[in-house]
């Protein structure tokens, strides 16, 4: 079995993160049962879907484009 933290967040949501893996799953790639061996719980933060978005300073440097134009080869 692989084994897993599980970290809890203070908007409520569970995340499993894996702190190692097992021999199967190194060689087959196939998600075996998880055993879940830590626990955190952080109050001070939200998870990566509930915190605000930040736009960094540097972004405003990348040209994209915009949303109208599509792709093509």
């Amino acid at each position: 079995m692989c084994d897993y933290t599980q970290r809890e967040y203070s908007c409520g949501h569970f995340r499993w993160i894996a702190s190692k893996w097992c021999r199967d799953y190194t060689i087959t790639h196939k998600r075996c049962q998880p055993n879940v061996t830590h626990f955190e719980y952080r109050a001070e933060e939200q998870c990566g879907e509930c915190k605000p978005k930040q736009i960094q300073p540097w972004e405003n440097m990348i040209k994209r484009p915009s949303k109208q134009q599509g792709y093509s080869c």
